[in-house]
């Protein structure tokens, strides 16, 4: 077995972060950035949050960057029109020049952003990012070099010094992209459980003293993990927020109460105790936040859900509960929906089976596999027609059934490619098989159970409709057609042999 190589690229930043020495320069020129904000005081500090983009609700910096790698992408192209002549009079060139001197404005800005949030990084993101800064700001250099160049008349040296700025604004790109999705630098790192749905005891009210911040954890039996809440007592009133700084995972619950708010004490990012909303930046993004209620002596709290989640909440199953007494009665009813579904994962089981226990050289082996290739986008189209739309208020399960039904139909299409006799085909077709069975599962042990909650009229109702469905599929030359010329040009289309 051969052991992992890491590419050009990934060894280099390997190096960069492992640097130590580069820590030296770093804090002092944190410390030189941080002294003027420090002397100006409450102004100062305001410039910083402005930076950091605590009033946006987030980070200012990746808009700005898009000013110049835009704007200097474009000089290029222009310079590279001007240089060949496709217009004799220079009206590419002039262009250009006017797409250099706005990414050299845009470049100042993104540098002043971006020194902000690199002040509060630290470690191998620190070393990092002091790197993208130097390597960036050599791209600025070159292009003002450039702007000089083109006001004295010498157009070819500046369009060769802003060739070479566009090659350094790539690397420092490269090395900004490392920054936010290797490092996480400018994520939201707090802890996001829709835990606890309803109100959990978690501490007793004697127990927590004013403006002294406490960590409590609750179960999350998805994530299988605690998840931290601080609960403080200020002015009489207790709040309670999830304890990961959603900057860098910063113990809030170490932190202090400072005019209203709690302090992270890593890089002092200040949260609002009522609304959980950063007041002082590093942070750009929002705390979790928990209702709260005290009972016979004892704090109990709830997640307050965020727009768009997908939580599954008690009310939520009671809403669906009601919904299903008060509905008519004068809809057909058939089979349960997930009796019509397990049904056919059964089918679709058996097909994968007879297909395995084939000849590979069989020439009816091919059919099989179109039946089943047409099986499974029936299968799929109605789950995504009528079950999931109807399960979603009652299942978190909805979004990821999505994407696996994504993902099988990427391996289908790969396995239909592949002639039948191949052990290829006898690689994907297992991989397939796992998928598929693997989906099925995950449905008939979580989805069809929590399903129950509608009610066995309303899974009666949807059970008819899946079946009619199902029929509609199976009968219609249309959709026989449909379905036979797109598993056609599935088989065709970038065939291996």
């Amino acid at each position: 077995m051969t052991s992992y190589q890491p590419g050009a690229a990934e060894a280099a930043i390997g190096r960069i972060e492992a640097a130590e020495w580069l820590d030296s320069p770093a804090f002092a020129l944190a410390n030189a950035v941080a002294l003027p904000q420090r002397l100006a005081g409450t102004p100062g500090r305001r410039a910083r949050n402005a930076l950091h983009g605590t009033w946006f609700g987030h980070p200012v910096h990746p808009m700005f960057v898009t000013i110049p790698i835009g704007t200097w992408t474009l000089a290029l192209g222009l310079d590279t029109l001007d240089a060949i002549g496709v217009r004799p009079d220079g009206g590419y060139g002039r262009a250009a020049d006017i797409a250099v001197q706005a990414g050299a404005a845009g470049a100042v800005a993104a540098a002043a952003t971006g020194l902000a949030d690199w002040q509060q990084t630290h470690g191998r993101s620190r070393r990092v990012g002091l790197t993208h800064a130097l390597i960036n700001s050599t791209a600025l250099g070159l292009q003002l070099t450039s702007i000089a160049l083109r006001r004295r008349g010498r157009r070819k040296e500046g369009r060769l010094a802003t060739a070479a700025a566009w090659g350094f604004m790539f690397a420092g790109a490269y090395l900004g992209g490392h920054l936010v999705y290797r490092r996480r630098q400018g994520v939201d790192q707090a802890d996001r459980s829709v835990e606890p749905r309803d109100f959990k005891p978690v501490l007793r009210a004697a127990e927590l003293s004013e403006d002294q911040p406490r960590r409590v954890e609750v179960w999350d039996e998805v994530e299988r993990a605690h998840i931290p809440i601080v609960l403080v007592r200020h002015r009489g009133r207790i709040s309670a927020m999830g304890a990961r700084c959603s900057h860098m995972g910063g113990p809030l619950d170490e932190g202090w109460i400072l005019n209203g708010g709690l302090v992270c004490p890593w890089h002092g990012s200040r949260y609002d105790l009522e609304t959980g909303h950063p007041m002082d930046g590093p942070s750009t993004c929002p705390q979790p936040r928990y209702e709260v209620r005290v009972r016979e002596g004892v704090i109990e709290v709830k997640r307050e859900q965020e727009p768009g989640a997908e939580a599954v909440t008690p009310d939520d199953i009671e809403e669906a509960a009601e919904a299903d007494r008060s509905m008519e009665t004068s809809s057909p009813l058939g089979r349960k929906a997930d009796e019509v579904l397990f049904e056919h994962h059964q089918l679709l089981r058996s097909m994968f089976r007879r297909i395995e226990n084939m000849s590979p050289d069989d020439p009816q082996r091919r059919d099989l596999l179109r039946a089943l290739a047409s099986e499974l986008e029936i299968h799929e189209h109605i789950e995504d027609e009528i079950f999931y739309p109807a399960v979603r208020p009652v299942s978190e399960d909805v979004s990821v059934a999505y994407a696996e039904h994504q993902q099988l139909a990427d391996l289908l299409a790969a396995t239909l490619k592949l002639p039948t006799s191949s052990p290829q085909f006898e690689e994907h077709l297992r991989a397939l098989h796992k998928a598929v069975d693997h989906h099925a599962s995950s449905e008939e042990h979580s989805m069809f159970i929590e399903a129950q909650r509608l009610g066995e009229r309303r899974l009666r109702e949807l059970g008819h409709a899946l079946e009619a469905m199902l029929e509609e599929q199976r009968t219609s030359r249309f959709q026989r057609a449909f379905r036979e010329l797109k598993i056609s040009l599935l088989e065709e289309v970038g065939r291996e042999t």
